[in-house]
């Protein structure tokens, strides 16, 4: 899809051109708006080449209002040209190719480059391919000072390929070899047409070698070389000139005129001895240089072709504004201005990009966010419907909801009555299943102690001299012989740990101490047969129902004719007391 408008820029060694374009109802090219800032292309101002860029570039953007996405042209000096030959492969491998291509032409590590292609020629046998790179320092400088002035770059190509756009608008019928030579301040790129086909050289041969011999001469240094140089060439009657520099800038100036000629005749030859084109039959010159007095009549006369100045803008129209910023007379800057635009009424055609990585992705996004924002309002308006239907039908939800809550309150009242009730009722079952158990456990005493008193008659001359009751842990502790067992009582118990888990609970213990009277030898210690009676004693105490073992037990002779003895019974859980 065509753009409406584009903002150009064309920054070179000398100079910064800023212009914005759009398609006329005729179908030609109209420059809207037009601003030039001229720069010192002085070599010792090189490192701080990058800042006056962006100085220059946020002036212009302040002054007239530019802003939003541009296209760049990359001057030539910063950009190396090389055009290969090679196997001709199909599309989908070529930039396997390519890249072994460019890893042997490129006087650089790749990954130092921002480098891309373009396909000049295709015959099926062999493939013609343009290398264009540059370091990527470089273009990383160039993007950072044009998104500083509110220009983030979206297209940046060589100037020549700008050159070859503009030069092809302007002369569509053109079929005819031609060269034509944009000479600027630090570089002149030379572009050989023929038909669909071209070729193009970059020397390092421009301007500033103009300026340079004239300070060497005159032994002054390059910026008041660069205005003396102006001022003679441009006739400017400002202040007098000594014969003496004006002779300097008229050899310097014929000097570069010479070699510019030799250049552009050795380049041609070679060019024709590679590609196997006819002789060029024309030259246009552009650039800044190209306002030397005698260059188009010296270097007519020396090529032995028609030389004549490139006007970039016979195919573009111009608006009142950019009239007023000069634009008409600063046709020699505008060469790789224009063919920057072109695309709005040509066809688009393959061009190397040599925007960096991240610069390329950051694009790619900002190309990307109106179709998100577009999804998202999509999704936002889609969902509407449902969340008004369903924020409804919360509504109603919510109105049925305390409907039933008014109706669901003297029911839950009714529940936590019933709940006391339950409560209540298992409080009094517990309470008679106590009495119950109480109950059925009043007489086990008396029945424990009739059959208690049953066993002692048996054994015959045997009594009780004490029987206590034991609770809990002291149960686990026999008293020896003939000492009394304190009972168990609240001060004396341990306190329960609350924390601590609750243990199991321990059956009823009553301890025993009595005594048997030895009747058969009252003046001697008591005989075998009494303590097998009181054997007897312990086995049938053991065979009671109310009692499931006897523990502890403990015997005492030392008495004559008495055997004392104590033991401990562990009541049966299944018949308490």
């Amino acid at each position: 899809m065509r753009s409406p408008r584009v903002l150009a820029v064309d920054v070179g060694a000398g100079h910064i051109a800023c212009g914005v374009f759009c398609a006329g109802a005729t179908g030609r090219l109209v420059l809207e708006q037009f601003a030039l800032e001229r720069q010192s292309s002085d070599p010792a101002r090189e490192p701080a080449w990058a800042n006056e860029v962006a100085q220059a570039l946020g002036a212009m953007a302040g002054r007239r209002t530019f802003c939003g996405p541009a296209a760049l042209a990359v001057p030539g000096h910063l950009v190396l040209l090389k055009f290969i030959k090679t196997h001709s492969v199909e599309p989908a491998k070529r930039r396997k190719i390519v890249a072994f291509e460019a890893a042997e032409n490129i006087p650089h590590p790749l990954p130092e480059v921002v480098w891309d292609y373009m396909v000049v020629s295709d015959d099926s046998f062999d493939l013609e391919v343009m290398l264009a790179a540059a370091k990527f320092e470089t273009m990383h400088t160039l993007c950072a000072a044009m998104d500083s002035a509110g220009l983030p770059t979206e297209r940046a190509i060589p100037a020549g390929m700008a050159l070859r756009h503009g030069f092809r608008y302007n002369h569509p019928q053109l079929d005819t070899p031609v060269v034509v030579a944009d000479i600027g301040a630090r570089s002149t790129q030379l572009l050989f047409l023929e038909g669909e086909r071209f070729y193009m050289r970059t020397l390092a041969l421009a301007g500033n070698a103009v300026t340079q011999a004239i300070a060497e001469e005159a032994g002054i240094d390059f910026a008041a070389a660069e205005t003396v140089k102006l001022q003679v060439l441009a006739g400017s009657p400002d202040r007098p000139i000594s014969p003496n520099l004006r002779s300097a800038v008229q050899r310097a100036a014929a000097n570069f005129t010479q070699r510019l000629q030799l250049e552009i005749a050795r380049s041609t030859v070679n060019h024709r001895r590679h590609s196997g084109g006819a002789a060029p039959v024309a030259l246009y010159v552009a650039g800044g240089g190209s306002l030397l007095p005698d260059l188009p009549a010296t270097l007519a006369e020396k090529l032995q072709v028609p030389v004549e100045r490139y006007d970039p803008l016979c195919e573009v129209d111009l608006s009142g504004d950019a009239r007023a910023a000069g634009a008409d007379s600063a046709g020699s800057v505008l060469a790789g201005l224009v063919g920057l635009a072109t695309r709005l009424v040509a066809k688009q055609e393959v061009e190397p990009n040599l925007l960096p990585l991240e610069v390329t992705a950051a694009i790619a996004l900002r190309q990307r966010q109106p179709w998100y924002l577009a999804a998202a309002a999509f999704l936002v308006v889609a969902l509407l419907p449902p969340l008004i239907y369903m924020h409804g039908l919360v509504r109603m939800n919510e109105g049925d909801i305390a409907r039933l809550e008014d109706r669901l309150a003297p029911l839950r009242s009714l529940e936590n009555r019933n709940a006391d009730n339950l409560r209540q009722i298992d409080e009094a079952r517990n309470q008679i299943a106590a009495l119950r158990a109480a109950h059925d456990t009043k007489a086990n005493w008396l029945n424990f102690f009739a059959d208690l008193q049953s066993r002692l008659v048996k054994v015959e001359d045997v009594w009780l001299d004490k029987l206590q009751v034991l609770r809990g842990p002291a149960a686990e502790l026999p008293a020896p012989a003939g000492a009394e067992r304190p009972p168990a009582t609240a001060e004396t118990a341990p306190t329960p740990d609350p924390a601590s888990p609750v243990p199991p609970r321990q059956p009823l213990r009553l301890t025993l101490t009595g005594r048997l009277l030895d009747v058969a030898n009252p003046q001697s210690r008591v005989s075998q047969e009494s303590l097998q009676r009181v054997q007897r004693l312990v086995a049938g105490l053991v065979g009671s129902q109310f009692i499931a073992a006897v523990e502890s037990e403990h015997f005492d002779n030392n008495q004559n004719g008495l055997l004392r003895f104590d033991f401990t019974l562990v009541i049966n859980p299944k018949n308490p007391l």
